[in-house]
């Protein structure tokens, strides 16, 4: 599921002036939104878009860093639904398309490997002294 765009106070909040990602919802967002409206027209034409996914998504699928290209997905369906805060967001239904490679996951063996190595590294300067 992806979440449209719009309804956040762009100028940000006292503390956190500017902060376009994390400023509270504080209205509505609208399938008028050019962003929202591109993405429902796909929904309607059943044309795929293109998804890239950044490393902040809690996520498996997500890249360790940087972005990543994760290819060819239909949108199934868009609605308005209720949001956490009590405005309405733009929800759309994403349905990867068949055929593409599989999405790399995230598993964190790669982290536990390397903080096994910083461990033995660790332990082993120990030893030494």
């Amino acid at each position: 599921t992806f979440t449209g765009a719009g309804g956040r106070d762009l100028k940000g909040t006292k503390n956190n002036p500017k902060n376009l990602r994390t400023a509270p919802q504080s209205c509505d967002q609208s399938f008028d939104n050019p962003l929202n409206a591109a993405i429902k027209k796909s929904s309607e034409n059943k044309k795929p878009v293109r998804v890239i996914r950044g490393f902040k998504l809690k996520s498996k699928y997500a890249p360790q860093s940087g972005y990543r290209y994760d290819g060819l997905y239909k949108v199934e369906k868009a609605w308005m639904e209720r949001g956490l805060s009590g405005f309405m967001v733009c929800k759309y239904a994403f349905v990867r398309v068949p055929g593409q490679p599989p999405i790399p996951e995230t598993t964190g063996e790669e982290e536990d490997e390397l903080d096994s190595e910083i461990e033995e590294a660790s332990s082993g300067a120990e030893a030494e002294d």
